[in-house]
């Protein structure tokens, strides 16, 4: 029986080869990367911005203050929205590596159900190799039952040779056509004759 799971198939994925998924994910974390310094740039500029609106209100600048704070409130408003961008890149992220881990599950299911297919073939193949086995058990049987003489009983196979060795005797040739039978038979009388009548009994005088 050959191996059940075959010859392993070449790996899609060679050791250290960069797949389109790995340069997809790659691509995803330079740019979440990229995001997260962009936000920590805008949360010190706007750790700034307060420090200088509250300088610039100690100094009676009051306008100049109030237009700081807009500033930082914008950059406020940046950061907010890199927030939701980089929560979508990692849902991107999670999902390209969910969708591999089902694409190898699926690979794996897929070996597996031709590894039974072959199995099954295999053990057909072994059932005719028992049943030839079987055949060739049975004529060395018989083989070496002939070459050590062991005795059956031949009575019928005596009995038919005596019947072949018998003389024939000579017997008269059967007649080839059988004497025809009688075409019809004799009519019955038409009517039955009248019984004799007995004689009258004549009175004598006394």
């Amino acid at each position: 029986m050959g191996n059940a799971f075959g010859k392993k198939k070449k790996s899609k994925k060679r050791a250290g080869s960069i797949t389109a998924q790995d340069r997809a994910v790659l691509d995803l974390k330079n740019a979440r990367d990229k995001l997260r310094r962009f936000q920590s740039k805008l949360d010190a500029e706007s750790e700034q911005l307060t420090k200088r609106a509250s300088q610039l209100l100690r100094d009676g600048k009051k306008d100049r203050a109030l237009l700081t704070l807009k500033f930082r409130r914008f950059r406020q408003d940046k950061a907010n929205q890199v927030d939701g961008q980089l929560l979508r890149l990692e849902d991107m992220v999670s999902a390209i590596r969910w969708e591999e881990r089902q694409s190898e599950v699926i690979s794996a299911l897929r070996e597996g159900t031709d590894a039974l297919k072959r199995l099954h073939e295999d053990m057909g193949d072994v059932a005719a190799l028992m049943d030839e086995t079987q055949d060739q058990l049975e004529m060395e049987r018989e083989v070496s039952a002939l070459l050590s003489g062991e005795t059956t009983d031949d009575s019928d196979l005596l009995a038919e040779l005596d019947a072949m060795a018998a003389p024939v005797l000579d017997l008269p040739a059967a007649p080839s056509s059988l004497p025809a039978a009688p075409v019809g038979l004799p009519a019955a009388p038409s009517s039955v004759p009248a019984a004799p009548r007995r004689p009258e009994r004549v009175a004598v005088p006394a």
